[in-house]
């Protein structure tokens, strides 16, 4: 994202009175996005090589792959012949009946997968193509995210390392799901709103009289409308989006309200609901709606989509059908409770409680040992992950101590990807819906590691403890990604080596 202009950053209060993440100068923007491509290259190396690995349909591509080939050719998802996977795999196209296909997921994340097949193939790398370009973007985003959030070139470049060198990032870039590309337009959409947040304070800093009634009027939010836009995107790939809607939401009215009483309007939360609240639901709402029916207009145009009578066309037909349609995917998802070997409840992610495999296979030919594994577990590095729950916990308790804007940011974000799985314990979930938090999770480590660094960094002594404790600390987490990275992208490992990196039973 971009810098906050070198002219108002005193204008920025201080959030920790000594201990404040400071503006970014203007002598670092050429550093923040030096790091930032660099940590997105990083990305790259470990995503993208061997993409076609393993050269196979895992885990729910069996859904997502022929949809999106439905898609690309039909314009809309059809019902897949018998033995459509064994076709694929032969290179065949004739994959589908003429009827439409029941699908439980929006459009929008398919025509993703859909772009890599017409760029690079109907394969196992084009189809993979078009997940790991948005799971490379989600590492950029994260990066420039977290610089601007911290005010922190260094430690929002760690955030963005982290999620680099990731597992679960990794293994979601690598395999043609429909999360990991949520993730990235949720990403793009926080990072317009912590744009608006900035240029909003701006301007109301410079423009609005203190000790008014309700602070003023300031209604013009540029930044809503992608935010809105790339959170249609995301709703528009899965339903579970919207949670970041409704984040997003309240996060513009707290922040409005904040800067009303930093101009000490008399009235702050009746100006915030009464002069932007509406305006806001309008700028971030129809955005949202409008993308959110654009990703059905292959649908819409069809004459025998899933719900659609031929008989019965026209524009309120068509919505009546469309209602219908979401009905039915409603009840889908509440009533979804079918036993699967790798299902895990919520509660349980944050610790990688149970890690899903995607793929697995041994007794390999071309082994060097008796007998070989090759596995794609969907496994944050432990670390990470381990760590991530900590820095959350420090967190809380920074905000609940301080009010802290950005503390309250980075946990209601989190929580928003989090917590609303916990309200539906009987419902089938997996672990590897966590990616969508997992920038929210790095981002919090790099803050706690940044409030500790401004602690200590009024000593010199202390500075090097901090560095020469950090650096070690980076390069355990560094080797322990290095030492998972073959179980995360289907290398063939000897069957008692694979062992050893199941570190609980729960992970087999």
């Amino acid at each position: 994202m971009g810098q906050v202009h070198p002219a108002h950053a005193r204008r920025i209060p201080d959030i920790h009175k000594t201990n404040e993440l400071v503006d970014i100068a203007p002598r670092q923007h050429l550093l923040s996005w030096g790091l930032t491509l660099l940590i997105t290259l990083i990305a790259a190396l470990v995503r993208w090589p061997r993409l076609n690995v393993p050269e196979d349909i895992v885990f729910d591509e069996t859904y997502y792959v022929k949809d999106a080939f439905s898609i690309l050719k039909n314009g809309y998802e059809r019902e897949a012949v018998e033995k459509a996977n064994e076709f694929l795999l032969q290179g065949r196209t004739d994959l589908f009946e003429t009827i439409g296909s029941f699908v439980a997921h929006p459009p929008m994340g398919k025509w993703i997968i859909a772009i890599g097949q017409q760029l690079f193939g109907l394969d196992s790398f084009g189809w993979r193509a078009g997940v790991a370009l948005m799971g490379t973007l989600l590492v950029l985003v994260t990066t420039r995210v977290a610089i601007r959030l911290l005010r922190s070139v260094w430690f929002g470049a760690l955030a963005g390392f982290l999620i680099a060198i990731d597992g679960l990032a990794i293994v979601m870039s690598r395999t043609a799901l429909l999360d990991g590309i949520m993730a990235t337009f949720v990403m793009l959409g926080v990072g317009c709103l912590v744009l608006d947040r900035d240029y909003a304070r701006d301007r109301i800093s410079r423009n609005l009289k203190p000790d008014s009634k309700f602070g003023g009027r300031f209604t013009w939010h540029p930044w809503r409308i992608p935010a809105g836009i790339f959170l249609g995107l995301a709703i528009a790939t899965k339903w579970s989006a919207l949670w970041y809607l409704a984040a997003i939401g309240i996060l513009t009215v707290f922040y409005e309200y904040s800067f009303r009483k930093m101009r000490r309007a008399k009235y702050p939360l009746w100006g915030t609901l009464l002069v932007d609240t509406w305006w806001a639901k309008i700028q971030l709402l129809v955005p949202a709606f409008l993308v959110y029916v654009a990703s059905w207009t292959g649908w819409i145009r069809s004459e025998d989509g899933w719900g659609r009578n031929p008989e019965s066309l026209g524009i309120l037909n068509t919505l009546k059908s469309l209602l219908a349609y979401h009905e039915q995917i409603w009840n889908f998802h509440i009533n979804l409770k079918t036993d699967h070997s790798y299902e895990a409840y919520a509660l349980g992610w944050p610790i990688l409680q149970r890690p899903t495999s995607f793929y697995y296979k041994e007794n390999l030919t071309n082994c060097a040992s008796d007998n070989c594994a090759s596995e794609v577990l969907a496994l944050g590095n432990p670390l990470i992950w381990w760590t991530g729950v900590l820095a959350l916990v420090l967190l809380l308790l920074n905000f609940l101590r301080s009010r802290n804007w950005r503390s309250g940011t980075i946990i209601l974000l989190f929580l928003a990807g989090w917590a609303p799985w916990l309200l539906f314990p009987e419902r089938t979930m997996f672990y590897f819906y966590s990616i969508v938090y997992l920038p929210f999770l790095v981002i919090a480590i790099a803050y706690i590691a940044n409030l500790i660094y401004l602690g200590v960094g009024a000593r010199e002594s202390s500075r090097k403890v901090f560095f020469w404790i950090g650096s070690i600390a980076l390069l355990v987490v560094i080797g322990v990604s290095i030492y998972f990275y073959p179980i995360w992208t289907a290398i063939q490992l000897p069957k008692d080596d694979w062992l050893l990196r199941m570190w609980f039973r729960s992970w087999i």
